[in-house]
């Protein structure tokens, strides 16, 4: 699974240690070590027809494998899953990047630029965008901005914890990238509408994909940009990445001399 995706190959997985069986599937030719598959996953008359468990088989010879790959949101299984709040980083006065870590035996697939759904207890839901790009999926990572009278970003900014548990639904949404096209991108981010971006960008660069991109990045001023290093490191490591900064309401204290107004 990970020699697939490190080439650039989507295929489909959940937990990642041989327990759930998202990923099986058959070995043409070669031999494998069929790794810690777990019997509920992979019992002995699979495992006698050919079958095995990508993410943790390791290839004993060159190999033919059969497997389906992931092409769009549908070929990925909407979940419900626990976590726990990894690390609450404030990174400006009104955004937290929040880092959550799934049980030992999950992961989450999901395609750059997708979001989950925290599910409260009095029954709604809040949407946020996943900033990590799939192949770094260790942690999820969420950008989160306090809104007035938020109910639950205001939780995050007073009382949340590390180690607190929550519940989320996903993924979800048809806002990724479509890594068959060769086109030219341009990507519009408002405030913490930089998250999806990111995800997006960072499994490009780790895709090779090399199609051009123009990143326009709005904020109400200076410290509306929290994470302003990143951006500017793609377009320097990377000819085809462009990154133009744009602020609405600069003070004097931000001294800006780049580009103004509503992205």
């Amino acid at each position: 699974l990970s020699a697939a995706l490190n080439a650039g190959f989507s295929l489909p997985y959940g937990c990642r240690n041989g327990a759930c069986g998202a990923c099986k599937g058959k070995v043409l030719e070669g031999l494998v070590d069929h790794g810690q598959a777990q019997d509920s996953a992979l019992p002995t008359a699979d495992r006698a027809a050919g079958m095995t468990l990508f993410c943790c088989a390791r290839p004993l010879s060159d190999l033919v494998l059969e497997v389906r790959e992931v092409g769009t949101a549908r070929d990925i299984p909407v979940k419900i899953l626990p976590c726990r709040v990894q690390a609450l980083e404030r990174v400006a006065d009104d955004v937290i990047v929040m880092s959550l870590k799934l049980p030992v035996n999950e992961r989450l697939q999901f395609l750059a630029g997708q979001y989950i759904e925290f599910l409260l207890k009095d029954g709604k839901r809040r949407a946020f965008s996943i900033a990590n790009a799939p192949h770094d999926d260790g942690f999820l990572q969420l950008h989160i901005r306090q809104i007035p009278g938020g109910e639950f970003t205001g939780h995050v900014f007073g009382a949340m914890k590390e180690k607190d548990i929550l519940r989320f639904q996903g993924p979800y949404g048809s806002f990724f990238l479509r890594e068959e096209s060769t086109k030219p991108m341009i990507l519009v981010a408002g405030g913490t509408g930089f998250a999806p971006i990111k995800s997006l960008v960072e499994h490009a660069i780790h895709q090779g994909i090399t199609r051009p991109m123009e990143l326009y990045w709005g904020a109400r001023d200076r410290a509306g940009l929290y994470l302003p290093e990143l951006p500017q490191a793609w377009a320097s490591d990377h000819a085809h990445i462009g990154y133009l900064p744009v602020l609405s309401d600069a003070t004097p204290v931000d001294a800006w001399e780049g580009r103004t107004g509503l992205v």
